[in-house]
């Protein structure tokens, strides 16, 4: 998530889900020989997550633009951009 103010501020925000290895200690492990149990911590198909940010901009900002891009990594380096979403919020005073 990119969160950017009116004054050109720049708030970024990361949330990834993965599976794990695990030795019988319950370490985390990358070998396949060190791997006793697997822990799925990947988003599942067709089920949904909310996540909360909170992101503090300056006092004088007005507005912000904010994006979200979800990916999916098949090996770890290059992803896909799967899904996009941006949005403008305008902040009032009360």
């Amino acid at each position: 998530m990119i969160a950017k103010d009116n004054k050109g501020t720049e708030l970024k925000e990361t949330k990834s889900y993965y599976e794990i290895g695990n030795d019988l200690d319950g370490f985390m492990r990358y070998g396949a020989w060190q791997i006793k149990e697997i822990v799925d911590l990947t988003l599942q198909p067709l089920v949904k997550q909310k996540e909360k940010y909170v992101f503090e901009f300056k006092k004088d900002a007005t507005e912000a633009d904010v994006t979200v891009n979800l990916y999916y990594y098949i090996s770890g380096k290059k992803g896909d951009k799967i899904y996009s979403k941006s949005k403008k919020l305008k902040f009032v005073e009360e």
